[in-house]
């Protein structure tokens, strides 16, 4: 069942108020918003090299040092080394990004670079359990919308 609730709220928009029913459905499908979404470390691994950052983070990461920016540089390169999503969302991830800004392993503009890795586009009617949507569902919504409107009216 598509998720008619957040169809309605969509379609309540003024864009669509103009729009015919099949006008309204294609226009629903054909748009995308931008969600965040786990990295692979590869991709963030590639980066940080095409960036310039794995560099700093091979110089400051010396062996037998345990002052912060080697031990940080350390466990940053383990963790783009581990193969798996990295969520850059998440509490530790952005400390462990500033903590690399303020001791100079990355600047602000290379850390929003590889923040931008998370923003993924994907149809509306994805992110919000819609569906393909066809011109009966939109007629069936606006009847409901209708009808909400005349009962509150």
């Amino acid at each position: 069942m598509a998720n008619e609730q957040a169809l309605i709220e969509e379609l309540s928009k003024p864009e669509y108020a103009s729009l015919s029913d099949q006008e309204a459905a294609d226009a629903v499908n054909a748009k995308t918003v931008t969600t965040r979404q786990p990295v692979d470390s590869g991709t963030l691994q590639d980066a940080c090299m095409a960036l310039g950052v794995w560099a700093k983070l091979e110089a400051a990461a010396e062996a037998g040092k345990a002052d912060p920016p080697a031990s940080l540089a350390r466990t940053m390169m383990q963790r783009l080394n581990a193969n798996r999503p990295i969520d850059l969302d998440t509490p530790a991830v952005q400390t462990m990004t500033a903590n690399m800004i303020s001791f100079g392993l990355m600047t602000q503009d290379e850390a929003d670079t590889m923040d931008a890795l998370a923003d993924v586009s994907v149809p509306w009617t994805s992110a919000n359990d819609v569906g393909e949507v066809g011109i009966g569902l939109v007629i069936t919504c606006r009847r409901q919308m209708t009808a909400e409107a005349i009962s509150n009216g």
